[in-house]
């Protein structure tokens, strides 16, 4: 589940409570071992995370269920932020809750283990919209966006805004020079959208290349960015006071049905069509996704052969 809308706040929180935050919690599911009773590599490790990765079906319950991982410790850092990172280069945590965009995995060579059973369910980035202003033009000017976003450039996107300082605006523009669509045209002319964003940098991002990119093709834009979390825009949406959104789909799908199981990119992406109101709209989903993941250092990851979640399941040497 994506909560990146919490996790300024939390991160702030977590931070006032410096290296004592992460010395804090271990959890009693300690001990994890291999059906012959001997232990697993991940019984070898610290696991850090938000406190409610203990509980959430997707967190410590979910890897057990899906993987038979359980770890030897669980420790309490922050939603993805910069408590969670710091604990892990500095060796307090050997394995971490981690955001797929994250600019400091690729800055640290973090690695994301593979996630094949899908216990993170989809993340797909895709722009949600009101029926009543799909155009064609509109429709192929954001299915194009969709086509070229990817989970490791939406991460550098990130790092342009969080680590090089850039603006959102300006760094929406040059994805769209990069990639080739920023080209003048008349696809868009005469439709009038608002577009909106939640309140972190990755969304307001994208946001701006969807305004910019329907801006460009003759589109009348107005944006409302850094609106808050979903709880306060998606109402908005839904009235038709704001037209166009960038979500994700899985946790869309569950703020709108909290009983889904659907886990895969497909799976959920018919939920999501089937569970938003009439006057809203999916477009095409991108390849790039957003989601949680299980992250390592290189070192730990080369230690114990890690590739996959799964592989931590595996008898400790």
């Amino acid at each position: 589940m994506n909560i990146r809308i919490l996790a300024t706040g939390a991160a702030t929180a977590a931070l006032a409570l410096g290296v004592a935050a992460c010395g804090s919690d271990s959890s009693d599911d300690g001990g994890g071992s291999t059906s012959g009773g001997g232990a697993t590599i991940a019984s070898k490790l610290i696991m850090g995370g938000p406190p409610e990765f203990k509980t959430r079906t997707d967190g410590l319950p979910g890897l057990k269920r899906n993987y038979g991982v359980e770890f030897g410790k669980y420790t309490v850092t922050d939603t993805g932020g910069p408590v969670t990172v710091n604990a892990l280069k500095n060796g307090q945590i050997e394995a971490a809750d981690l955001f797929t965009t994250d600019p400091s995995i690729a800055a640290n060579t973090f690695v994301i283990l593979a996630d094949p059973k899908n216990n993170f369910a989809a993340q797909d980035v895709l722009p949600i919209i009101n029926k009543s202003k799909v155009t064609d033009g509109v429709k192929s000017t954001l299915n194009g966006i969709s086509a070229k976003l990817t989970t490791t450039g939406l991460g550098e996107l990130v790092s342009r805004v969080q680590v090089d300082k850039q603006s959102p605006g300006a760094v929406a523009k040059g994805w769209l020079s990069e990639n080739g669509l920023d080209a003048t045209g008349t696809a868009a002319k005469g439709s009038t959208l608002t577009v909106g964003s939640a309140n972190f940098p990755e969304n307001v991002v994208l946001a701006e290349i969807y305004a910019t990119a329907l801006k460009a093709q003759g589109a009348t834009i107005r944006t409302k960015l850094n609106i808050g979390s979903r709880e306060k825009y998606y109402p908005a949406l839904k009235s038709g006071s704001l037209d166009l959104f960038p979500e994700y789909s899985g946790t869309i799908l569950t703020y709108l049905d909290k009983d889904t199981t659907a886990t895969t990119s497909d799976e959920v992406f018919k939920a999501l069509e089937a569970a938003l109101p009439s006057n809203l709209v999916a477009l095409d989903k991108s390849a790039a996704q957003d989601s949680d993941a299980i992250v390592v250092t290189k070192a730990t990851a080369d230690k114990y052969g890690l590739k996959t979640i799964a592989d931590l399941a595996k008898p400790a040497e």
